[in-house]
């Protein structure tokens, strides 16, 4: 059993072998990707360690740019009459004078593949077969080693996926399998490196302790950004202000620090699942600076995410859940019982009748409304299920995943998370903060767990 597996990512000039990396090593800053040919100039590697001093490590390679005079030279300069084994053949074309001036960067390739344990092919199915891709093969099949073809940008519409495996056949490479480095399947890692461990019987192990590490991974990551979630509805849940009925900068006020603190978890999920910030732009990322469009307290995306207001009243919800359009989305304890009144829910008023304690000299508690809390954690929910499958080779804008009707989009805080409004020194959006109170860390465990 082997402790260290090298693989080589090869295959032709912006066939997104450097993207496919980015992928599998969950780093996106990995490598230079453009749609230009050739980026990748240089051999570039990068090392997964794992437990028992064993690791695994992939070697970025450049492209091939001239197959076709490759393989007429590697023909030409083979002594005439003699009988060579493959890997001979490329022997003799790196101890060659092109081997260090025209066919460099074909050199590189091919001193990395013999150095390796096994080859990963990757092409991109939108490109037509051509002679060039023929010879190409050919050139890396004379390497002895275990090749493994991995078709990319499968999800396009354009593909030619039929021809290609057509000719790995012909080429004598059958061990074929489909992964968009951008996006890939949800057992896409799973089926490729079981694919491997057919290939290289000696790295089975590696491989099987590698797919267990990313299970670990994702569990591990899934949790701690349930329990970011949460904490963030908890600070949000239990954040109020005093303030007079008509001071509308207090609201104001008010609405910024509840957006401050929704960037921060934003930015919290991003660094856990290593995608930076820096790199989205306010068109990538729409969550991100308070975009119109989609911002916290703004009624019709509050309408595009499914939650229905008829006169000022979220559709199933309690009275706390009620959008005063002179508060924007935060509530008066006075414009609550009011409403209640109004609506004949005296339960519900009598919920709030506590906040008339707060109501001396003219000023009340300002809290935010129920529904907001609840389109926040829809909103961050969504980012971190996106994130979850996101491909580090994603440059597109963040697309959020819709979830299901459920009890969240109703308007309805659970119990575990109601518990918050009695207690303002939860919320690191106030004064005198005890962010390790144990009550207050329970209540962040039961509502992570509700978010799963």
């Amino acid at each position: 059993m082997i402790t260290s597996l090298k693989l080589a990512i090869v295959g032709h000039a912006n066939f997104g072998k450097t993207s496919l990396l980015r992928a599998l090593s969950h780093n996106s800053h990995f490598g230079d990707v453009s749609d230009k040919p050739g980026t990748t100039r240089h051999v570039e590697s990068i090392k997964l360690s794992l437990a028992n001093n064993t690791d695994i490590t992939f070697y970025d390679t450049p492209g091939f740019e001239d197959s076709l005079a490759l393989y007429d030279y590697i023909t030409q300069i083979l002594p005439a009459n003699t009988k060579l084994d493959g890997i001979d053949k490329l022997t003799t074309f790196l101890q060659s004078p092109e081997a260090e001036n025209l066919f460099n960067q074909e050199a590189k390739v091919i001193r990395q593949v013999l150095n390796c344990d096994a080859a990963i092919y990757v092409i991109d199915v939108r490109e037509p077969v051509l002679p060039k891709y023929h010879d190409e093969l050919a050139i890396l099949a004379n390497s002895d080693k275990p090749i493994l073809a991995v078709l990319n940008f499968t999800s396009s519409k354009e593909q030619n996926e039929k021809e290609w495996k057509r000719l790995l056949s012909i080429i004598g490479i059958h061990a074929i399998i489909g992964f968009d480095a951008v996006f890939p399947p949800i057992d896409g890692e799973e089926k490729l490196y079981k694919s491997l461990a057919l290939l290289i019987e000696s790295a089975k192990k590696i491989l099987d302790n590698w797919l267990d590490n990313i299970t670990r991974i994702r569990e591990s990551r899934n949790h701690t950004a349930n329990k970011l979630i949460a904490e963030a509805l908890v600070d949000v849940t239990a954040f109020y202000k005093m303030a007079k009925s008509d001071d509308k900068q207090a609201v104001t006020d008010m609405q910024n620090k509840v957006r401050l603190r929704e960037q921060k978890v934003i930015n919290d999920l991003l660094q856990l699942y290593q995608f930076d910030s820096t790199q989205e732009s306010e068109e990538n990322l729409p969550l991100i600076k308070g975009r119109y469009n989609a911002d916290l307290f703004n009624l019709d995306a509050l309408k595009l995410m499914g939650i229905h207001l008829t006169k000022g009243f979220v559709s199933g919800a309690t009275i706390g859940a009620s959008i005063d359009l002179a508060t924007g989305g935060l509530s008066f304890g006075s414009a609550a019982l009011i409403g209640a009144a109004v609506g004949s829910l005296m339960q519900t008023a009598k919920h709030y009748g506590s906040r008339m304690r707060y109501q001396l000299s003219g000023y009340s508690k300002l809290s935010v409304d129920d529904v907001i809390i609840c389109f926040l954690s829809l909103r961050l929910v969504q980012l971190k299920e996106s994130l979850n499958y996101r491909s580090h080779a994603n440059t597109s804008p963040i697309r959020l995943s819709k979830l299901d009707k459920n009890e969240w989009q109703k308007g309805v805080l659970p119990k575990s998370l109601k518990v918050a409004r009695r207690y303002s020194h939860w919320s690191t959006l106030n004064k005198g903060t005890k962010r390790n109170d144990k009550k207050r860390q329970s209540v962040i465990n039961q509502v992570a767990q509700q978010l799963r």
